[in-house]
């Protein structure tokens, strides 16, 4: 709390003493007076003896009420000093800034909330906790004010951006409270400067997401990954299913690869594969996934897109991926590739059925010349219809039978 002068003991010991001589005054005042009375009226010395013996007893219960004030005057002080120096200590203290706020202004700072922020105490007291905010946070604080002066809040905790007096900003945590002095409403707070906390928790998080994304991202084309497409497959299909909408989905697999590796080694075959990759994020909208299904297997997962759609835009992918052409130290390479295109209901229900479709569709594209697209109803090279015979899962199925 503001300091406030405080009487010393020493004015009431004054007036206590002052107290005792004036009624050791009054009092001899009274025998004096009793004693003129007893001889003027001729009583006798008994009856002064007696009136002097009660005077005497009063002016010692009188002087005994006064030393027993002055004895717990002296505790009380006491006391008062104890506790004076005990709320120093902890105002004090170098952990955490402490103010009182009175009318929106400070009234009281310690020194660890004129370390947070840069001001002198004096300094403070032409401030309020609004101008300790960042821009951006100035609002939220004269919110959480406003709380606690129209009594909705009794306490109030939460973090700002604050600002200190050479501008710099800092990470602040407050934790405020009310005390009700008759009328009058004060606010306490304590604040502290969790910068260091917040920005070992902003690495962390940061750190978090880099390794989730690459728990779910391919690290050579950033596309998605097989784990990823797995678990968002799945749920794309039930989402489909509650709402009624179509899904295709799309697998495509470059043609003769192989050929590009044996000319240009892995590192060119690595090239081709993000060159391949970046070309198929174009035509990808926000809802759609893209993901690396394979070595050179690709794929496709395309929410609300019935199957004539998906095969044209396939058609559009698979012209784009013809047309390119990747440089590669100083060759230019071209490649091609296939597409097979699988909806949700008509091709399968299930992953694995949809997959089994589109791998089955992409089948047909390779056997039918390559650099192609193939649907669920033109799945064989001749194109006729595709059998309705269950397909097989794509991944029971031997490698050497995969399309090539």
């Amino acid at each position: 709390m503001p300091e406030r002068d405080q009487p010393g003991p020493g004015a009431d010991v004054v007036a206590l003493l002052a107290e005792i001589a004036r009624q050791n005054k009054v009092i001899q005042a009274l025998t004096n007076r009793a004693e003129r009375t007893s001889m003027g009226a001729g009583r006798s010395d008994f009856d002064a003896f007696q009136t002097a013996l009660t005077l005497e007893r009063e002016v010692r219960c009188r002087t005994a009420d006064l030393e027993k004030a002055l004895r717990d005057n002296e505790r009380i002080t006491r006391a008062l000093r104890e506790s004076e120096a005990k709320f120093r200590a902890v105002v004090n203290q170098p952990l955490v800034g402490i103010s009182v706020i009175e009318n929106g202004r400070f009234t009281f700072t310690n020194a660890k909330h004129s370390e947070i922020f840069g001001y002198t105490p004096d300094e403070f007291l032409g401030l309020g906790p609004v101008d300790l905010a960042a821009a951006s946070d100035q609002p939220k604080v004269a919110e959480q004010m406003r709380n606690r002066e129209s009594g909705e809040a009794k306490s109030v905790d939460y973090t700002l951006r604050g600002r200190r007096k050479d501008g710099a900003e800092i990470d602040i945590e407050v934790h405020g409270g009310v005390m009700e002095l008759g009328e009058k409403r004060v606010f306490v707070s304590v604040v502290l400067d969790v910068s260091e906390r917040m920005r070992a928790e902003r690495e962390t998080q940061a750190l978090y997401d880099l390794l989730r994304e690459q728990s779910i991202r391919d690290g050579l084309t950033a596309l998605f990954n097989r784990r990823y497409l797995d678990a968002s497959l799945e749920r794309e299909l039930i989402l489909a299913s509650r709402s009624g909408k179509n899904l295709s989905i799309v697998m495509s697999d470059l043609d003769h690869f192989k050929t590009v590796n044996d000319r240009y080694g892995h590192l060119g075959g690595d090239e081709v594969l993000r060159a391949v990759a970046a070309e198929l994020m174009k035509v990808c909208r926000s809802g759609d996934l893209a993901c690396r299904y394979g070595g050179e297997e690709f794929l496709l997962v395309l929410p609300d897109v019935p199957e004539a759609k998906a095969r044209d835009r396939a058609e559009h992918m698979r012209a784009a991926v013809a047309a390119m052409p990747i440089r590669y130290d100083s060759a230019v390479i071209s490649v091609t590739a296939s597409f097979g295109v699988a909806s949700f209901p008509e091709s399968g229900k299930s992953r694995g059925e949809l997959l089994a479709a589109a791998d089955k569709a992409l089948y047909a594209a390779k056997s039918g010349g390559r650099n192609q697209v193939r649907g669920t109803v033109d799945a064989r090279p001749d194109g006729s219809a595709a059998s309705p015979e269950k397909p097989a899962s794509i991944e029971s199925r031997p490698i050497s039978q995969r399309a090539a």
